[in-house]
């Protein structure tokens, strides 16, 4: 996790710390303050409930932030769960202290309406939350998601119209709270939001494992069924202490069973990565009694170490070789599957021929036993240094960008081949260029253009561009650091799912 990233996380848990640790105190002096002899002893037990929630809402914050493994969305749907947990606990302890107190009425109204408010945040919460768990395809429930935010707003708004008529309660004259006859309607949303998350989590099962579906069942089904035990009995308030005590359980279980997996896998992504970085050359200048080009290369794995690979070698003493390549995958079978590839392209490039048979005979020797059915999308060139006259392919790989003299970078935009290992005799087709000294080639994998941010915004072709025409002056290294710089900051914290990899080449001429 990036320095940046850890020094945020633990500036948020520490005023979030110091903020609901505030409230919490604020709640018990409080209920001091208006004396704990005048409240129904029934109030002091939900009151004292509710603190013992917002403590363990603390605590499980804590932790939440400070595990390095809790990053992404996922987190903070989680979290968001956890905050508004909180604030049910908040406003319904507050609300039983001030229950009765005619100067108070204006705000209790305010707060009961901010605690009605929390119950279907909590469901549309736990949606997001576990279909992000779940990995499922945001495109594919577009239309369903919108279904829910629509429902969820027009819960929203009749919990403020609340204010003025009272649908599910109102606060009488005297400061006192009383449910309507159409309280439970206030549960619905809840229980159908809460319905179809285990509908599709029964759908995924085979994902969890048993004790981790007991959790998610126990934290959706656990609050409706208190709430309907108690829901002719006000002064009975167990759904936010219940609720909170299902949050832990569920974040516990969740996180707990995936310990071992977690281990087991970093294991895995370690060698996956070890392989990736020690197979890549990484000795800069490149030839550097050779004039005619200046090159740099640099690979940055994510956390789910993919297969990208560059590399870069003389075919003889005047053609130089560029390949970038993604494998699709990831862990120790993509990384096998790229020290594989790239072995079979050095050498079989090395050994001459034609580039267009070349390919097609290491798209046959990968295509050999490929159980796993991974592919390998590559672009590849060889350029004639005496003359600049290159030859490239593109098997399914991004479009390669470059730059004329000190003109402004442009992508070169052609029919691309198949991806290498998906169609045995596949056929693929050279694309013919010509370089003149002070030209310039930047070619990288889709880890970044497709780095995501907070808002899940893609940095996209367009950023990549502006960020290389915004320093046309810098070296090949100076270019790609600028984009990589670029692309940190774009993403803010945001946990990298893809290797970035680039590699940019000045051609000199003699």
């Amino acid at each position: 996790m990036p320095k940046a990233l850890i020094r945020k996380k633990l500036w948020i848990a520490v005023v979030g710390t110091v903020i609901s640790l505030g409230l919490t105190i604020f709640v018990s002096q409080f209920a001091y303050h208006i004396g704990f002899e005048n409240l129904p002893p029934i109030s002091v037990i939900n009151i004292t409930l509710d603190i013992v929630g917002m403590l363990i809402a603390v605590i499980t914050m804590i932790g939440l932030y400070l595990d390095k493994r809790k990053t992404g969305t996922t987190t903070r749907y989680l979290a968001g769960i956890i905050i508004i947990t909180y604030i049910m606990l908040l406003t319904d302890s507050i609300e039983y202290i001030m229950d009765g107190i005619t100067e108070y009425r204006s705000f209790n109204m305010f707060v009961t309406v901010l605690y009605y408010m929390t119950i279907p945040a909590e469901g549309v919460m736990f949606w997001h939350y576990t279909i992000n768990y779940l990995k499922m395809q945001k495109k594919r429930l577009h239309k369903l998601n919108c279904v829910i935010e629509a429902f969820f707003l027009l819960a929203l708004i009749i919990r403020l119209l609340n204010i003025k008529y009272p649908i599910y309660f109102y606060i009488n004259e005297m400061g006192e709270y009383h449910r309507t006859p159409y309280y439970a309607i206030s549960k619905v949303f809840f229980l159908a939001i809460s319905t179809l998350t285990l509908v599709v989590i029964m759908s995924k099962r085979k994902q969890f494992r048993f004790i981790q579906l007991i959790a998610v069942f126990i934290y959706a089904i656990g609050p409706i069924a208190i709430g309907i035990i108690t829901i002719t009995q006000h002064y009975i308030s167990a759904t936010p202490i219940v609720t909170m005590i299902a949050t832990l359980f569920m974040y516990c279980f969740l996180n707990v069973t995936q310990g071992r997996e977690h281990a087991v896998a970093e294991h895995e992504m370690s060698i996956a990565a070890s392989i990736q970085e020690n197979v890549l050359p990484k000795a800069f200048p490149y030839l550097p009694d050779r004039k005619e080009f200046e090159l740099y290369a640099v690979m940055k794995p994510a956390k789910e170490v993919g297969g990208d690979f560059y590399d870069f070698f003389m075919v003889d003493d005047n053609q130089l070789a560029l390949v970038i390549a993604d494998v699709s995958g990831k862990g120790i079978p993509a990384a096998l599957f790229m020290m594989t590839s790239r072995t079979l392209i050095k050498n079989r490039m090395q050994a001459g021929g034609d580039l267009a048979n070349i390919m097609c005979d290491i798209n046959n020797q990968l295509c050999e036993g490929n159980i796993a059915d991974l592919f390998i999308t590559v672009w590849v060139a060889v350029i004639d240094l005496q003359t600049g006259h290159g030859i490239a392919i593109n098997a399914g790989h991004e479009n390669p960008i470059i730059r004329r003299g000190n003109g402004e970078y442009e992508s070169v935009f052609y029919k691309h081949d198949l991806a290498i290992a998906m169609v045995p005799d596949a056929k693929f087709h050279k694309r013919e260029f010509e370089l003149n000294p002070g030209d310039r080639i930047f070619v990288f994998t889709d880890g970044v253009t497709e780095a995501m941010n907070l808002q899940e915004e893609l940095f996209g072709s367009k950023r990549l561009l502006a960020v290389l025409n915004a320093n046309k002056s810098c070296s090949p290294k100076g270019s790609i650091e600028k984009v990589y710089s670029a692309v940190e900051s774009f993403m803010d914290g945001t946990e990298q799912f893809d290797d970035t990899t680039m590699l940019c080449v000045d051609y000199n001429g003699l």
